[in-house]
């Protein structure tokens, strides 16, 4: 260190003790060396005080530093471990977020298949409501056919007859015309209020089948409803009713998800019960 360097100085600028030529006599040159002497230890002493002095203020400055240094070492270890924390937490919102979309296309995939399921199975009703309607209209244009031949019949009965017979063949025409016409319009007005479409009615010996449509908000019935026929003195009451729903698992699951369970199935019930349905 520096205080070695400079009592080394201090040592090289004391003066050479005097020689003793110069002074004469011995007691003189004792005087002036024990003189020198304490100069010296008190320089000495002077130099050691303030080697110790620096020293301590080293030890204290080193001592400082290396706090200073942990207290930064823990203040940046906190930091680093609280951005981790951080980005770890935002690594779980983004995988959450990512898993809540794949969710939500995935719903989305599934609504868009019943969609497109439903639109088909508005598009078949769409066209079975028409052919219903068609058939009406066939049905009507025969009936037109059938007023039309009997009206030619009658033309080709002799006069004698044709004064008697004709006001009666037009008389039953009009009344057919109008009781078809009357129950069309009962047939559409129950239809409106009810959302119920008969397709088609089908006489068979034991029974007669109805071929219906049940419209409504959560979606359309398809089903049949076979009607047994009674045998003559048979009460009335007796007759038995066959329900068949037309559904299909593929195209009708959220209408049978709504549906109570004892109308996916087939049931048959006494005539009474059907009001209850």
């Amino acid at each position: 260190m520096e205080v070695d360097s400079e009592g080394h100085d201090q040592f090289e600028n004391l003066p050479s003790p005097p020689r003793a030529s110069q002074y004469g006599t011995g007691a003189t040159v004792s005087s002036d060396t024990d003189a020198s002497g304490v100069k010296l230890r008190r320089r000495l002493g002077d130099l050691v005080a303030k080697y110790e002095g620096l020293e301590l203020k080293y030890r204290d400055l080193r001592e400082i530093g290396i706090k200073t240094a942990e207290q930064n070492f823990d203040v940046l270890k906190e930091q680093s471990e609280e951005r981790a924390r951080t980005a770890s937490e935002l690594i779980s919102n983004l995988k959450a977020d990512l898993a809540t979309q794949r969710s939500l296309a995935k719903e989305g995939e599934q609504t868009k298949k019943r969609l497109l399921d439903t639109e088909a199975r508005v598009a078949e009703l769409t066209k079975l409501l028409a052919d219903a309607k068609q058939e009406a209209k066939t049905l009507c244009n025969k009936l037109a056919q059938t007023r039309s031949a009997e009206v030619a019949v009658t033309s080709r009965v002799p006069g004698s007859a044709v004064k008697g017979g004709a006001a009666a063949a037009r008389a039953i025409a009009t009344a057919s015309s109008e009781a078809v016409q009357a129950a069309q319009l009962k047939e559409d007005l129950y239809g409106d209020l009810t959302g119920l479409i008969v397709r088609l009615v089908r006489r068979d010996p034991a029974a007669q089948v109805f071929d219906c449509i049940q419209t409504g908000r959560n979606g359309t019935l398809h089903f049949k409803l076979e009607v047994e026929k009674e045998n003559t003195g048979d009460n009335y009451e007796e007759a038995h009713f066959t329900y068949k729903p037309q559904l299909d698992p593929s195209r009708d699951r959220d209408l049978m998800d709504l549906l109570p369970d004892f109308l996916t199935e087939e049931i048959e019930f006494a005539r009474p019960h059907a009001a209850k349905l």
